[in-house]
């Protein structure tokens, strides 16, 4: 039941979005395109471009964003136990940042900007393991996330020390910043492909995520192998994170937030929270990019929106446990 009203829930946000905007579209003029579309009748090509190349790239776009980004960060925090783990616990955004700074900086266009930021996000998961060094250890895998990230973010820091503050520095601060404007769609295919992958195989998993819960020993009772399914998940969750940060820059907040809120629905058993986290982070990033092109006349960072109201979701979170705890 909590599936089909959230899948409901996002073919409408989805609807709507379609419709909202600088440029208002009603629903009837939508059908009447479709219509003329599909008899071959002549069309308003202003209606056809706003919908078709601005509209509905990025709604796609954001479904595929927030049900990447949900799930990432629900596996994460099964993966490593911790309720506050997030997609870039282990550097990745950070890695992938770096890639896109570096591409921004060298003036290289929006095929290599993703094809770097996408390479270097897949390089700071295994910098984050060589640092580890025990497979074994969580501990031990996220400090060097911590380590490998803050060097990144150091890195990124000195590209925008030595970039022209006149026009590389803005574009290296607004693209890390977050958007899903997008005007390359052979990009788009790219990562949604991708993160497709990364979803279905941690989807496939998504009952293994429980044993993960359980002490290492016991786990390994059960007959699962710790080290192989831990990596598996780890590399299906970076392809999911580097991915996204690779089209649409660094957006925090939707891996932490969504699966709380989806545990709060539906439970705590992963199998079910994952595909949950999926269509609330889809909708999620649905109605966050609809007011980040609607409310203002500048088109607003993602990344600002998403803290904003993930950080209000957070502290209702925080107080309902609070208050669970207390009965």
């Amino acid at each position: 039941m909590y599936y089909f009203i959230a899948t409901l829930i996002l073919i409408c946000t989805s609807l709507i979005a379609l419709s909202i905007g600088r440029y208002d579209i009603d629903y009837h003029q939508i059908y009447n395109l479709l219509i003329a579309l599909i008899k071959g009748d002549p069309i308003d090509e202003k209606l056809r471009y706003i919908l078709f190349e601005v509209r509905l790239p990025r709604v796609i776009l954001a479904i595929f964003v927030g049900a990447a980004l949900g799930v990432a960060g629900a596996s994460f925090q099964a993966i490593f136990r911790n309720p506050l783990a997030s997609p870039d616990i282990l550097g990745v955004a950070s890695g992938a940042g770096f890639g896109a700074a570096l591409a921004l900086l060298f003036g290289l266009n929006i095929v290599f900007l993703s094809s770097l930021a996408f390479a270097f996000g897949i390089l700071t998961l295994f910098l984050t393991l060589i640092v580890a060094r025990d497979m074994d250890n969580r501990i031990m895998i996220i400090l060097g996330g911590i380590i490998i990230s803050a060097l990144f973010q150091s890195l990124i820091s000195i590209l925008k020390y030595i970039a022209d503050p006149q026009d590389t520095l803005p574009a290296i601060t607004y693209w890390l910043l977050g958007s899903l404007s997008i005007s390359n769609i052979s990009q788009l295919i790219f990562g949604c492909i991708v993160m497709t992958l990364g979803i279905v195989i941690t989807l496939i998993f998504r009952w293994k995520h429980n044993l993960l819960m359980l002490d290492d020993n016991e786990a390994k009772s059960l007959g699962l192998n710790i080290r192989q399914i831990r990596i598996l998940l780890i590399l299906s969750s970076t392809l999911l994170v580097s991915s996204s940060v690779s089209i649409c820059g660094i957006i925090g907040w939707v891996g932490l937030v969504i699966p709380h809120i989806a545990r709060l629905i539906i439970g705590s058993n992963n199998a079910l929270v994952l595909p949950f986290s999926m269509l609330i982070g889809a909708i999620f990033m649905i109605i966050i990019d609809t007011l980040s092109r609607s409310i203002s006349s500048e088109e607003i960072p993602i990344s600002i929106l998403s803290a904003i109201i993930g950080a209000i979701f957070f502290i209702v979170i925080l107080y309902r446990s609070k208050e669970v705890m207390k009965l």
